[in-house]
């Protein structure tokens, strides 16, 4: 009888506690066990610079108490990462980082997964493409780059990603020899800048950012409709001359195929971390992002917009066919 009476106060003590709990203590169920955040790119670059943040701070504002850990899954212009996150169908525990690659490498290359595969989560907001150089090449302007009479080598992340369609928007616009040559991520590229193995780059402004303060790098043109704050020095493209507005979204989708609750639970973290003052201050700031935030179907609405966006620029360049 002594266990029966205490087994019995012991459950009816539990049961009142998850009545007081209610439906609060089953959400905060997830997450129980440790994130992956999956990069599609190399160290260093955009995609790694942002979930490596992201996993940091979500710990740092007790967001999150599990571990999360960031792991790279470069190839194929993000292909080899949307296989990887493909293969988890079903999963909540998987965040991949997602930006116009993601958009254009399904268009140009048939890898039988688009964005509409996965699950949208949130878009952080957008990036702004700069024209970089190494300042020891000595351009101090766009029209500098455009008086060379050669064929000038460009870097950028993957063939018919956004800076490869800036790279052929520059040469169409401008009747200058361009040759872009598709790195597997942004370390790449800059690693290939400081070498001079290319003679410009296009980037974000977060992988170059501490090569444009210490003077080792200069940016000529940025992507934007009018200059930012951040790089107010920075002349864009439309005021030299040269139509080219077009700039990188970047955001996060989870697996196909995981459930609404789940979906929600991850779309509510990310959403509290885009609201702290460590997040503007250490990577919306430093990395010159316009803060953009939507969630959800409206993001699942932004992606199919950018895909059709998308289809006909690429169409337009010769990249896809009709």
């Amino acid at each position: 009888m002594m266990t029966f009476r205490t087994v019995t106060r012991a459950a009816s003590i539990a049961a009142v506690g998850l009545s007081l709990l209610g439906t609060s203590a089953l959400a905060q169920a997830f997450p129980d066990r440790p994130l992956e955040f999956v990069a599609g790119y190399g160290p260093g670059g955009g995609h790694d610079t942002m979930l490596r943040t992201m996993a940091r701070l979500m710990s740092q504002e007790d967001i999150t108490d599990v571990p999360i850990n960031v792991v790279n899954k470069e190839g194929g212009s993000s292909a080899v990462a949307m296989g990887y996150l493909n293969a988890r169908e079903g999963n909540p525990y998987y965040l991949m980082s997602i930006t116009s690659s993601h958009i254009a490498t399904p268009l140009t290359s048939n890898i039988g997964l688009d964005y509409s595969s996965f699950t949208p989560i949130a878009r952080i907001g957008i990036d702004p493409e700069l024209l970089v150089v190494n300042t020891s090449k000595g351009y101090e302007t766009l029209e500098d780059l455009k008086a060379e009479d050669r064929m000038l080598n460009v870097g950028g992340t993957a063939a018919g990603s956004i800076e490869h369609i800036v790279t052929m928007q520059l040469a169409e616009k401008t009747g200058m020899e361009l040759n872009f040559i598709p790195f597997q991520g942004d370390g790449e590229v800059v690693t290939a800048l400081l070498s001079n193995q290319i003679d410009f780059a296009i980037a974000n402004p977060g992988p170059v950012g501490d090569y444009l303060s210490n003077d080792t790098f200069k940016a000529l043109a940025i992507s934007t409709e009018e200059r930012i704050d951040n790089l107010p020095d920075v002349p864009t493209f439309a005021e030299q001359g040269v139509d080219i507005t077009i700039s990188l979204f970047r955001g996060l989708t989870a697996a196909p195929d995981i459930s609404d609750e789940d979906r929600d639970a991850l779309i509510a973290m990310v959403t509290e971390l885009f609201e702290t003052e460590a997040w503007q201050k250490e990577y919306i700031e430093p990395n010159a992002v316009v803060p953009l935030v939507v969630t959800g179907q409206d993001f699942a609405d932004y992606l199919g917009e950018t895909e059709a966006v998308y289809r006909e620029t690429l169409t337009d360049l010769g990249m896809i066919g009709n």
